[in-house]
C-alpha cells in the first residue's frame, strides 16, 4: 500500500514537472504595418548642347567720300536761256522732248558731253529731280565750266539724222564776199532748215542767219534749188556777206541742220575752221 502510494506520488510529481518545463503559448504576433519606400526618383538632366559661340560678321567699311574744305569756293555753273529751246533726254535732236525752256530762263548746268560742247546737261526747270540736254548756242554761260563732269548719255532711241560739211569756196555779191560749203545728208531723213554762223577770228565780224533750203548761190543768183535735202544728196550753205574780205584770216563756222522748217524737230550741229 505504501509502496502504492509513494509511486503514485512520484508518477504526480512527474506529470507536474512535464507541466511546469511547457512551453509558453507563443503571442501572436501584433501586425506591423509595413511601409515600403519607394526609391526616390532619379532626375537625369540630359545634357544640353553647348550654345553656338555667335562670332559678329565683320560689315564692309563705309569709306566716307571726302567733303570740300569750308575754305574751298564752290563755283555753280549756270546758263542763261536767251532763245526758246529744246531740252532733251539725249544731245541730239531724235531723243525725248522732256521740256521747252523759254528765254529769260536761267538752268544749272550739271554735266557737258562728249562731244565739242554743242549741248549741256541741265537740271530740267520743269522736274528739278532730273537732267536734260540743251542746245549750248541758245544759252549764254557763266561760272566755271572747266571743272564740270563729262556725262555719258543713254544709248540714242534711234539712228540719229547725220552730215557731211566742207568748206567749198567764197564767192562775190555786189563787192560783198560770203563763205560757201557743201553738205551731204548721211542720215536717213530729210533735212528742211540749217542755221550758219561764220566768225572771223581776226576782226572779230560774226555773220549768221538761217535758211530753209539748201541753195547753190553763184554771185547774187541762186543757181539750184534744192529743198529738202534728201538722204544721201548733197547740197550748199552759204554765210551772210562780210562786210570785210575775210579770205586772209582764220574763221570759224559753226553749222546747224534740222529735220524741220524754222530750225524744228530733230537737229544736229558741227563745227568747221577755215584757214587761210
Amino acid at each position: 500500500m505504501t509502496q502504492t502510494r509513494s509511486l503514485a506520488l512520484i508518477l504526480l510529481c512527474a506529470i507536474l514537472l512535464s507541466a511546469c518545463t511547457l512551453p509558453l503559448e507563443q503571442a501572436t504576433p501584433t501586425a506591423t504595418a509595413s511601409l515600403t519606400i519607394a526609391p526616390s526618383a532619379t532626375i537625369t538632366k540630359t545634357p544640353q548642347p553647348p550654345s553656338p559661340t555667335v562670332s559678329p560678321t565683320s560689315l564692309p567699311t563705309a569709306t566716307a567720300t571726302s567733303e570740300p574744305s569750308a575754305t574751298s569756293t564752290l563755283s555753280i555753273s549756270s546758263a542763261d536761256v536767251f532763245k526758246e529751246t529744246n531740252c532733251r533726254t539725249g544731245p541730239a535732236g531724235n531723243y525725248d522732248l522732256v521740256a521747252v525752256i523759254a528765254p529769260g530762263t536761267k538752268v544749272e548746268i550739271l554735266a557737258q558731253d562728249l562731244g565739242a560742247g554743242y549741248y549741256w546737261f541741265v537740271r530740267n526747270p520743269e522736274n528739278v529731280e532730273e537732267g536734260c540736254w540743251l542746245l549750248a548756242q541758245n544759252a549764254k554761260v557763266s561760272g566755271d565750266t572747266a571743272s564740270l563732269p563729262v556725262y555719258t548719255p543713254q544709248a540714242s532711241p534711234t539712228p540719229a539724222p547725220a552730215f557731211a560739211i566742207e568748206f567749198k569756196n567764197f564767192d562775190l555779191c555786189k563787192g560783198s564776199i560770203f563763205v560757201r560749203f557743201s553738205i551731204t545728208n548721211t542720215g536717213g531723213v530729210p533735212f528742211r532748215s540749217a542755221y550758219v554762223k561764220v566768225t572771223d577770228t581776226k576782226t572779230g565780224e560774226s555773220e549768221e542767219h538761217s535758211l530753209n533750203a539748201f541753195d547753190l548761190s553763184v554771185g547774187c543768183i541762186i543757181a539750184k534749188n534744192i529743198a529738202p535735202l534728201n538722204s544721201g544728196q548733197s547740197g550748199y550753205l552759204q554765210s551772210p556777206e562780210f562786210k570785210k574780205d575775210p579770205r586772209a584770216h582764220r574763221l570759224n563756222a559753226v553749222i546747224m541742220v534740222c529735220t524741220d522748217q524754222n530750225l524744228k524737230g530733230t537737229c544736229v550741229t558741227q563745227s568747221l575752221e577755215i584757214k587761210p
